[in-house]
């Protein structure tokens, strides 16, 4: 059986490796693939993986054109922990799909219009997957390239899979995709009932959990964060995570892209260093950490850069998490964590994913409140608490669900 898992970088990638590990263990000989997107690519590979890219797929004369486009659409668009070949490749054959869709200058102006979010390289997930011939196909509920993916393996009759990470709040553009897997599996019964109500016919919804959930209970995450605070001689001392991303260049001044970021960092380390007992670790998203302010050197303050170390030993350690809009603070949550959320971020207040409305923590409504919720929160940490999600099952739960798609696939059709 030969699988393909096409995703993104952060908490998408984190949902498809342990699944493909569950795969090989449940299924030997199973050959599962991996198309890693932009920086999943450098956590594939620290993962032991040998990792596709677009690099692989720009070949003869139409990589040629591609990777000339690139060069000229290159500037801005390159990451710390994506190789330059790579960044022209993928940029090159999204606009190739343009100029070839519409020409090339309604293509340059559909880049000024919408940049690389706009990119769904239809046709060109229809050669990969012809020359890769998976027997399934699966993403995650991340767009472009993954929504690709799903529609070209549709056209083409090869069963797909989506992993949905969260909670499909109203206004997640995946709610209304024209296109979904033949089967969708999700964090719980609330995220099924969402999919259910926006139309996804219920028995193509299973509730396996996360995946990227399963190592965050047990005695690695335990061990993780033993090692993690003696390697810095932290001890017991208590330890805030802040985990941070970009909010939209549209957003309120004061808080759009990475100032919402910068503002936050400066308000926790004031308090951390009026505070002589308190740590404080910073990470932001694997695919923005390049663009924030990095704290200075301090002996109590731990810069998390993801190309460099996992989030699991950070997160593990952590007694309280401060969140936006991110998987962390619901892997905060199912580790047994304080969650403590921004309900003034503007990407916050756009997607609905107020922690302290889903139940999951308690939510600062102004910057200024941080410092004493976060007292609050430190104040009642249990470091014996349980996690409260369930324990390390989904990806073997997936996995189960991937073969099913493969053997109810007619033999004529398989590579």
């Amino acid at each position: 059986m030969k699988v393909l898992f096409v995703t993104y970088g952060g908490g998408h990638v984190e949902m498809c490796l342990p699944v493909m590990r569950a795969l090989r263990e449940r299924i030997p000989g199973c050959d599962a693939q991996i198309l890693a997107l932009t920086t999943a690519s450098g956590v594939a590979r620290r993962a032991g993986e040998a990792p596709l890219g677009f690099l692989d797929f720009c070949t003869g004369a139409e990589g040629e054109r591609a990777l000339r486009y690139g060069e000229r659409l290159v500037e801005g668009q390159q990451h710390p922990d994506v190789t330059r070949e790579e960044s022209l490749a993928y940029l090159g054959l999204n606009f190739l799909e343009w100029v070839d869709e519409m020409g090339e200058q309604a293509a340059w102006q559909r880049w000024r219009d919408v940049g690389r979010q706009g990119f769904r390289p239809l046709k060109l997930f229809q050669r990969i997957l012809s020359q890769v011939r998976p027997d399934v196909v699966v993403a995650t509920n991340s767009p472009r390239s993954e929504q690709a993916a799903i529609e070209a393996a549709h056209a083409l009759g090869i069963p797909t899979l989506s992993m949905v990470d969260l909670f499909a709040l109203p206004g997640d553009p995946y709610l209304s995709r024209k296109v979904h897997a033949d089967l969708i599996t999700v964090l719980s019964d609330a995220t099924r009932d969402k999919l259910a109500a926006a139309g996804v016919p219920r028995e193509r919804i299973v509730v396996t959990g996360n995946p990227a959930f399963d190592q965050l209970s047990g005695e690695d995450a335990r061990n993780a964060a033993v090692h993690f605070r003696a390697e810095r001689g932290w001890g017991e001392r208590p330890l805030v995570l802040w985990a941070g991303h970009m909010e939209p260049a549209d957003a309120d001044p004061r808080w759009a892209g990475a100032a919402l970021g910068d503002a936050v960092l400066e308000t926790l380390l004031r308090w951390t260093l009026s505070h002589d007992d308190a740590c404080l670790a910073v990470r932001y998203h694997p695919n923005e950490w390049h663009q924030f302010r990095q704290p200075a050197p301090h002996p109590r303050v731990h810069w998390s850069q993801p190309d460099r170390e996992t989030l699991l030993p950070v997160l593990a350690a952590a007694d309280v998490v401060v969140v936006q809009a991110t998987t962390v603070g619901a892997q905060a949550h199912a580790a047994g964590k304080q969650v403590l959320g921004l309900a003034f971020s503007p990407l916050v207040q756009r997607s609905g994913m107020d922690y302290e409305r889903l139940g999951m923590g308690v939510s600062a409504k102004d910057i200024a409140s941080l410092p004493t919720l976060l007292e609050r929160q430190l104040a009642s940490v249990r470091r014996d608490r349980s996690p409260a999600g369930p324990r390390g099952q989904a990806a073997h739960r997936v996995a189960l669900e991937i073969a099913g798609l493969a053997a109810r696939r007619p033999e004529g059709n398989r590579a």
